[in-house]
């Protein structure tokens, strides 16, 4: 794994509670939301996100060679906090519907499948 990582560079502190996240991946000065998660401790949940890439680069939609790429950024930024999961849920789903993130389906938090998370992340970096 050799692309730059930005985890959480202006709002760590306010990570280490409950909110909304997101994950962008940013390649020539440009950027495209990858997933959008929630969760009660968003930066336990985003390290963990951070070991399952290193494990299995798919788990994003990267390969064994764009994961090596040191031109691309992989971007995590606290979009809101948020205390109460029901109501941090349903504005998860609603960042999803509205921002479309590459790697995950548009159906609540559900990620597509491996292939489709592939060739997604290729056409942006492709610049398709």
């Amino acid at each position: 794994m050799n692309i730059k990582v930005e985890f959480f560079r202006y709002d760590l502190i306010q990570a280490i509670g409950a909110g909304i996240y997101e994950i962008s991946i940013v390649k020539n000065n440009k950027s495209e939301v990858l997933y959008i998660g929630e969760s009660v401790f968003v930066l336990v949940r985003c390290a963990s996100h951070l070991y399952e890439l290193k494990k299995k680069p798919e788990y994003f939609g990267f390969t064994d060679t764009i994961i090596d790429d040191p031109s691309i950024t992989l971007k995590f930024k606290l979009i809101e906090e948020n205390i109460n999961k029901i109501l941090r849920k349903k504005r998860e789903t609603e960042l999803i519907k509205e921002r479309k993130p590459l790697s995950q389906s548009g159906i609540a938090d559900r990620q597509k499948n491996v292939e489709d998370k592939i060739e997604a992340l290729t056409q942006f970096l492709n610049g398709n």
